[in-house]
């Protein structure tokens, strides 16, 4: 029960963030945001030396880069973006659909086996996902503005679901794995380019710095958001297997979804019921597959990563 628990904070305050993010873009522009609630983050690996940890070397240091960009840079990019664009509902269920990119991308690059139950499932995802943004099309929100939006909705979503694997798979191979190092670094990395883009883009001018709203959420986003949910959510990772642990993801846009509503601000019922098939779909996709295979002692349930 213990590693479940880890699962909380992350889904509390991934599922928070697109209704901070909502109110953040209002003070800056969404490329802003994503560097102002990564870069505080990143700034930290200065003090690993104080902490007695060494900076990374060699292969590990690329593949932490590599990593970075995906799941700082390319990630919270995305966030911002699709929120501003497409709303906080619909980028919170396309951002938290990576379960189903990990099972795809395990079965395609890791041999992982597909059950029909899994395949189901994923039919479902997809269905809930199309029928949501179909309810959608043609109304007062621009067709541009929202397919766009929701295509970097997922391109962040592939990108989280690339990282979620790759550290598994170091978990792993190396029981001594220190997170604290590996996630400082994926920060450095990741929030480095967007220091660069959000200057050179928007500019200084272009943010109402001097709004105490802004900085309210910019903390709520850096402290919870950004440092507890990512470190607890790798915490969880190293004891859980890859698939269980992304399957949190789906009571994420819940919780987006029930802040809406709480604001009054309540989706339409086609794009709710796309919402909640799409959850489904991925939860069926995973946890039932992950069910049946420990149910029947001849299988050994296994996760993304190819080791059971």
């Amino acid at each position: 029960m213990a590693p479940l628990l880890l699962l909380v904070p992350g889904v509390f305050f991934w599922g928070s963030s697109f209704r901070a993010t909502t109110i953040g873009v209002e003070h800056t522009p969404a490329i802003m945001l994503a560097m102002l609630r990564t870069a505080p983050i990143g700034v930290l690996i200065l003090l690993l030396p104080l902490l007695g940890k060494p900076f990374l070397r060699g292969r590990m240091l690329v593949q932490a880069a590599v990593t970075g960009i995906l799941s700082v840079g390319v990630l919270y990019t995305a966030l911002s973006i699709s929120t501003d664009l497409a709303g906080p509902g619909n980028a919170s269920v396309l951002i938290n659909s990576s379960p189903f990119f990990v099972l795809l991308l395990g079965f395609l690059f890791l041999s992982e086996r597909i059950s029909r139950l899994a395949l189901l499932g994923l039919v479902a995802g997809f269905a809930g996902v199309v029928l949501m943004v179909s309810s959608q099309l043609g109304g007062d929100v621009s067709t541009g503005r929202l397919a766009g939006g929701m295509a970097i909705a997922l391109a962040g979503s592939v990108s989280w679901a690339i990282c979620i694997l790759w550290v598994k798979a170091q978990a792993q191979q190396n029981a001594q794995l220190d997170l604290v190092q590996l996630t400082l670094h994926q920060f450095a990395f990741g929030a480095a380019p967007l220091v660069a883009i959000a200057f050179l883009w928007k500019g200084f001018g272009s943010t109402d710095w001097g709004s105490g709203e802004l900085w309210v959420t910019v903390a709520w986003l850096v402290i919870g958001a950004g440092a507890i949910a990512t470190l607890t959510f790798f915490l969880a990772l190293r004891r859980l297997s890859a698939t269980t642990t992304a399957s949190s993801q789906f009571l994420v846009p819940a919780v987006a979804v029930l802040i809406e509503i709480g604001r009054g601000s309540s989706p339409g019922t086609a794009a709710l019921t796309g919402m909640i098939v799409a959850i489904l779909g991925v939860a069926v996709c995973v946890i039932g597959d992950s069910l049946i295979r420990s149910l029947r002692p001849g299988l050994r349930p296994r996760d993304g990563t190819g080791a059971a």
